[in-house]
């Protein structure tokens, strides 16, 4: 039985991504942030990808990877944001914009 060098990427694939839950779980009962804990599961999910798109690239390999990276901003973005960007701003009785409470 021969070992290639795709299947040690994916198996290292494999191991960082069960690290980067546990990493996820310590970060979270040490500082009880699940934000804190998202961005490091969504930064080691994020290098598990990459690492099983090294393993075999092909098309279908990398469009996934692409979309897992897209997500992971989009998810970094809108907690940057605390999901008020989308929102119109408030404006007070006189029409004028004012910040909204928080």
């Amino acid at each position: 039985m021969t070992v290639t060098l795709g299947d040690v990427v994916e198996i290292a694939g494999a191991v960082v991504a069960c690290l980067g839950i546990a990493a996820a779980a310590a970060v979270f009962a040490a500082s009880r942030r699940p934000m804190a804990a998202l961005a490091v599961l969504l930064d080691l999910l994020t290098a598990a990808g990459l690492l099983h798109l090294a393993a075999d690239p092909s098309y279908l390999r990398a469009l996934s990877a692409g979309i897992v990276l897209a997500i992971r901003h989009l998810i970094t973005w809108s907690l940057m944001t605390g999901g008020r960007a989308m929102t119109p701003p408030v404006q007070d009785w006189l029409g004028r914009a004012r910040k909204t409470p928080r």
